[in-house]
């Protein structure tokens, strides 16, 4: 029955069917970003556009992940104890070459070809740091303790402010150190061996220098997609033992790898990596698997198995079949880190040449 007792409401109804009066059309309220988001979206703005525009750099996106992807292939089979021949390392690092070098390759992953280098982990390792309330206990004991307001003439209290303690992280292998830096109770320190900003220290992690007090140390070493990038087998568990010397206590240490070094290599699976963590004086506290990476989350053992029970892991095979990768970690405790990895590449290309 029509809401009115007009002789022309029906047939106003029929002419429009389906269709609301004005005041009933609500408007939605637009959507805001989160301030987290506003201020990390900001930061890696920031150095992206403070960057240099490098014409070796695609502009678009799947270019970009298509060029890291190249790099990563390389490294790949630079790093494969299967290379002995000197004129196919050559070729390698040529190809690398043609492909801008090193630098080239971090410059595409500022400019967001590579959205798991920083951007896509550290989501992944706030979220956990919420969670599990890591750094919040640092704080315990002085919560504690009773606090007293300031009584004004007026008899207004004035509670005094409780500054917290921010968590301290070490970004290792940051590039531009924007991945923490949309969380500013989060005090990141950001070291890289070609870093692209200023605040980022230009350092190997093996010559960083080591806390001498707790009030230096870090809550969370992160080595987001680093282990993999090393060329020596050795110092890649010497990372792991290494880790230690930056953290409290009851410190984290945060492990991102490609998928496939767990789940294709021939050396390497998630058990027997579980087993090197646990034999480095580390406790597995969250671990999860992407479609294509490996996150894992760890903490320091207590006691005697701090910082490892000193077993010897060397390169044995876990899985065979072909179109296996040769990712593997080993661990030679009592070894000091191997030096001058990086130039061995130099070297058989050099030798390469001379063979010519």
């Amino acid at each position: 029955m029509p809401h009115t007792n007009s002789q022309y409401a029906k047939d106003r109804k029929v002419s429009r069917p389906g269709k609301k009066p004005a005041f009933l059309n609500k408007a939605k309220p637009k959507k805001l970003k989160s301030s987290t988001t506003a201020s990390l979206s900001s930061a890696k703005s920031d150095v992206v556009d403070s960057a240099p525009v490098d014409p070796t750099i695609p502009a678009n996106r799947q270019e970009q992940t298509a060029l890291i992807r190249a790099f990563h292939a390389i490294e790949k089979k630079l790093a494969s104890p299967g290379l002995t021949s000197p004129e196919e390392r050559k070729k390698l690092l040529d190809e690398r070459e043609r492909l801008g070098g090193l630098k080239t390759y971090q410059d595409a992953s500022v400019h967001g070809g590579d959205k798991s280098r920083g951007g896509e982990s550290s989501k992944w390792l706030v979220k956990q740091i919420r969670d599990l309330k890591i750094g919040l206990d640092v704080n315990k004991e002085k919560e504690v303790k009773k606090v007293e307001p300031t009584i004004l003439e007026d008899g207004t209290k004035v509670w005094p402010k409780i500054e917290r303690r921010k968590l301290r992280l070490l970004d290792v292998g940051a590039i531009a150190g924007t991945a923490y830096a949309g969380y500013p109770w989060i005090s990141t320190t950001s070291i890289d061996l070609n870093p692209h900003a200023s605040h980022v220290l230009k350092y190997n992690f093996f010559d960083f220098p080591i806390p001498h007090n707790d009030e230096e140390k870090y809550d969370i070493v992160a080595l987001s997609l680093v282990i993999n990038f090393e060329g020596s087998l050795v110092n890649r568990g010497h990372m792991l033992v290494h880790a230690h010397n930056y953290l409290l206590p009851n410190g984290y240490l945060y492990i991102v790898l490609p998928l496939p070094c767990l789940t294709n290599s021939r050396y390497l699976s998630h058990d027997r990596f579980s087993s090197i963590l646990n034999s480095t004086g580390w406790d597995v506290v969250r671990k999860h698997d992407s479609a294509k990476l490996t996150y894992w989350l760890v903490t320091r053992k207590e006691g005697e198995g701090a910082k490892g029970d000193g077993k010897v892991w060397k390169r044995e095979e876990v899985r065979s079949g072909v179109g296996r990768n040769n990712f593997v970690i080993v661990i030679k405790p009592g070894t000091e880190a191997e030096r001058g990895v990086a130039n061995a590449e130099e070297v058989y290309a050099k030798a390469a040449e001379k063979e010519e």
